[in-house]
């Protein structure tokens, strides 16, 4: 797995060359890498590439809920009210496949996890042109792609091999063996060789008739049982159709055609860790269209936590830029404001120290009305922010 920000630079590079995006960048590993670093790796154009790396070039049909007439899915501040069941939810299991994945559902947790690892994430909606749900651990390692995630797949997808880093390929298959049934279901034990080094280990079963889950697991230390770590990791996590995906503040006053395709959180997993982010996508695009095309009407918003420069990050960011340079105010608060020469095509606004957060926007052609990136900023529901803010992604 990789980290985003480094997916987004290659992406961007590639893109100012006037040449066709890598055909062969391993996503997961772009990620992961992108989660470890994205506090620290905000130049100028990274949030732009990450939009294109994120959102993909084509929107499955309906994986995501549609704008062209059907219902739509609504702003993350505005929860459909849930009707009251007469028994009690089962978290042990989904019970149908998904046929629409909505980010801002909380679809698994954690129950347990081994020792080693530093960081949680989550992220749900449409990804590199797939719909999935991903919940990982890493061992926090930059140039590691170490630790374990889970994989929920829409009905009807399949689970492909992970790829080999650098080249646009599969990984090959080291071995298959059946597995201990999972929640009552038959298993299936794969190993990969991902880059000829470490194998990664795959647990697959089906959490519903004709839905697809995996736990992987990629070592982080010598001696790792990797099958008995998948087995207890698959065996206690918990499952969830209703519950909303938490975030550090409400985005309101979003115009009605926009809705969430891509929800992603991450952060510490050690008491002593302080870094997360929270970010939500958002589209007016049509279900079947390419979200990530010049012109597309999209809008991000990410929430990070304000950092106050110390000697310890002067020496982490290595001369990367940590904030854009303040160049306006924004209610009293110092601000980054662009906008493309026509206005109308995008815009990217960053305000810093908000309740201790970094609140972050960038508006393609249309997504939003006359108020723009600023007028959304005033509208933001602000009363449950906070610097230490963490995503909940461990059953309590």
């Amino acid at each position: 797995m990789i980290d985003e920000m480094d997916l987004a630079r290659l992406m961007r590079a590639e893109f100012e060359a006037a040449e066709p995006p890598s055909a062969v960048v391993d996503v997961e590993r772009a990620m992961t890498a992108g989660r470890r670093q994205r506090w620290y790796a905000r130049s100028a154009g990274a949030a732009l590439a990450v939009v294109a790396v994120v959102v993909g070039a084509v929107t499955v049909p309906g994986l995501v809920a549609p704008t062209d007439g059907s219902p739509s899915l609504g702003p993350l501040d505005t929860p459909a009210p849930l009707e009251p069941s007469a028994e009690p939810l089962d978290t042990s299991r989904i019970p149908a496949a998904l046929e629409t994945i909505d980010p801002t559902i909380q679809y698994v947790r954690f129950g347990w996890l081994p020792s080693g690892l530093a960081g949680l994430s989550y992220s749900a909606g449409l990804s590199q042109g797939d719909t999935r749900v991903i919940l990982s651990g890493d061992d926090g390692d930059k140039q590691s792609s170490a630790g374990v995630s889970v994989h929920l797949y829409p009905k009807g997808v399949t689970p492909k091999a992970p790829q080999v880093m650098g080249i646009d390929q599969r990984a090959p298959v080291v071995s298959t063996a059946p597995a201990p049934d999972v929640r009552g279901e038959a298993a299936t034990f794969t190993v990969y060789d991902v880059d000829g080094d470490t194998d990664r280990l795959s647990l697959r079963w089906q959490y519903a008739p004709d839905g697809w889950a995996t736990v992987d697991v990629t070592p982080w230390a010598a001696g790792q049982d990797l099958r008995e770590t998948a087995l207890h990791v698959a065996q206690t996590l918990r499952f969830s159709t209703t519950e909303r995906l938490r975030m550090p503040a409400q985005v309101t006053g979003l115009p009605q055609r926009l809705r969430p395709i891509y929800a992603s959180v991450d952060g510490p997993l050690t008491p002593d860790g302080w870094r997360w982010y929270a970010g939500v996508t958002y589209s007016a695009e049509t279900s079947t269209a390419a979200h990530s095309k010049a012109g597309a009407r999209t809008l991000d918003v990410s929430f990070s936590p304000y950092l106050k420069m110390t000697d310890k990050i002067r020496a982490e960011l290595d001369g990367k830029v940590l904030y854009e340079p303040p160049n306006t105010t924004i209610h009293g608060r110092q601000a980054s404001f662009y906008a493309a020469g026509d206005p109308d095509w995008s815009e990217r606004l960053e305000v810093l120290d908000v309740r201790g957060m970094v609140v972050r926007m960038d508006a393609r052609r249309g997504a939003l009305d006359e108020q723009g990136t600023k007028g959304l900023f005033s509208h933001l529901d602000l009363a449950g922010a906070k610097p230490d803010w963490r995503p909940s992604l461990m059953v309590d």
